[in-house]
This record gives structure tokens, C-alpha cells and sequence, in this order.
């Protein structure tokens, strides 16, 4: 999931803010394609649990969209069934199958 940055994306080590008493570490990520619709992508991690804080995006547009982390957990149990489709529920639908 966290590996979109390593093709297209040029990063260095930006600010570091103190927020809500947190050390977040950012890094600024800037799009190699010169017609992405991206400006730069600002990765907030917080310095001591390594874990993703945030992450904003802003737009060629000056658009600005932020995403942030509530919680975050480890080594979850999730049931086997979690991300399987369940034609069932979903009789009013077309399906195109691929088999």
C-alpha cells in the first residue's frame, strides 16, 4: 500500500510539526510526470510509532485534500470471508463474470 511513492514520485524529508503534542515528521513527495495533476504530496509520520499520521495532497488546482489516521492497529484477526463478493447480495445487479 505504502509503496505508490517509489515509481513516480521524487521525496525528501520536509518540516516537522508538533501537533497535539505529537513530533510529525514530514516528507513531501513531488510527481516525476510534469502533467499529474498532483503538486506534491505532504506524508506525515509520527516520529516515534513510525505510523502514517496524515497525508495531504495538494493540486496542480491548489486544491487541498487531507487525510488523517484516527487509530491504527496491528495485527488484526479479520474473518477469511472479509473480502470475499457475495453474489447474493446483489440479485438486482448485472455481474460480468471473468472467468
Amino acid at each position: 500500500m505504502l509503496s505508490f511513492y517509489e515509481d513516480g514520485f521524487s521525496y525528501k524529508m520536509d518540516i516537522i510539526q508538533n501537533i497535539k503534542g505529537r513530533q510529525i515528521q514530514y516528507v513531501k513527495l513531488t510527481p516525476i510526470d510534469s502533467n499529474s495533476t498532483i503538486k506534491y504530496i505532504l506524508l506525515g509520520i509520527d516520529a516515534q510509532t513510525k505510523h502514517i499520521y496524515n497525508l495531504i495532497e495538494i493540486g496542480d488546482n491548489g486544491t487541498k485534500t487531507t487525510l488523517t489516521v484516527n487509530s491504527f492497529k496491528t495485527n488484526e484477526t479479520i474473518s477469511k470471508t472479509l473480502f470475499t463478493f457475495d453474489e447474493s447480495k446483489f440479485k438486482d445487479y448485472y455481474i460480468n463474470k471473468l472467468d
